[in-house]
């Protein structure tokens, strides 16, 4: 059934009340979900979805006036004010995921998409220029300790750069054909990384290689997802970033039970390892709001087709009333 999206959907700044609303705490704000806050009346219930510009500098502004405009308002309250500031924590967890991510609607936008290819190139470069630590990292899974580097970094380069360019020229069969090796990429990625999570000295010791592996991970993900979206498969794009979103969580936790398990390595590690360590797990924790957001404008594609391209060409926040 055909839904007039243009009676729904509104630029943020014109709807002072969802904004107020915010500021006393009874709207939540939850990656770009607005929902009314737990304890009211339709507690859990979503007001809107948030969609932002599709240019990465003008989600970062707009992005920036909303909190701007909520913190305004911190000084005349004198309730909720454990509400807003979950609303701005929230905001702010966007902000610092949209810079890990340089941009958000990585997933759904070609805008996006180059994005992504240009960083997992970047990855790539870097990974060739530590290709002997890489290469260390990689004996640890022992069944496929001989593979040869730079074949396995041949095939993957290809794989991005034929991606890129069926996805340019609107080639929807030949990406069909895509989808499997894009799998396998990620999914040998990501047992490496839960290989290396299990071991404690790992998560010290080879905590560069592993930055690199899991920003791997995640732009293989996103480019998987924009893949799945291209070919008309919204239902599993959005399935992907949801899974990534997932693997994230649970590396982390693998991470940080096995350095709890082993108070030897952990008594060991010196305060500047120490920080790393946690600013590892706090980036891999911070793009989860980015994530989430993602998974919820694919949804709302697959609910109002064309919504994407309509709400990616305004410089502001939008609300999509549910």
């Amino acid at each position: 059934m055909y839904v007039n999206t243009d009676a729904l959907l509104r630029s943020l700044p014109d709807i002072p009340e969802v904004l107020a609303k915010l500021k006393s705490g009874e709207y939540r704000l939850w990656g770009g979900v607005v929902r009314h806050a737990a304890g009211t009346e339709k507690g859990g219930q979503i007001v809107g979805h948030l969609l932002f510009p599709g240019d990465s500098w003008q989600a970062q502004e707009s992005l920036q006036n909303l909190q701007s405009t909520l913190a305004n308002g911190l000084e005349s309250l004198h309730g909720g004010m454990d509400h807003l500031q979950q609303s701005m924590n929230a905001l702010q967890g966007l902000q610092v995921a949209n810079l890990a991510l340089s941009g958000l609607n990585l997933a759904v936008t070609a805008a996006g998409f180059v994005i992504v290819c240009k960083k997992l190139n970047k990855i790539s470069d870097q990974i060739q220029a530590q290709s002997q630590n890489i290469a260390k990292t990689l004996q640890i899974v022992g069944e496929i300790h001989e593979r040869n580097l730079l074949e396995d970094e041949a095939h993957f380069r290809s794989l991005i750069l034929t991606a890129g360019q069926f996805c340019e020229l609107g080639d929807v069969e030949h990406l069909k054909g895509l989808i499997a090796p894009f799998h396998k990429q990620y999914q040998f990625t990501k047992l490496v990384l839960e290989k290396h999570a299990l071991i404690a000295g790992s998560n010290v010791e080879r905590l560069g290689e592993l930055e690199l592996l899991q920003g791997r991970l995640v732009n293989i993900g996103l480019m998987m997802s924009h893949v799945q979206i291209k070919t008309g498969a919204l239902k599993h794009g959005r399935e992907g970033i949801q899974q990534l979103s997932g693997d994230l969580v649970n590396l982390n936790t693998q991470r940080i039970e096995a350095l709890c398990g082993a108070p030897l390595i952990a008594s060991r590690i010196t305060h500047t390892h120490f920080g790393e360590v946690k600013k590892f797990l706090q980036n891999g924790k911070t793009i989860i709001p980015a994530l989430t957001y993602q998974a919820d404008v694919i949804e709302l594609e697959t609910r109002y087709p064309g919504l994407l391209e309509k709400s990616s060409k305004s410089a502001e926040i939008l609300l999509l009333a549910a």
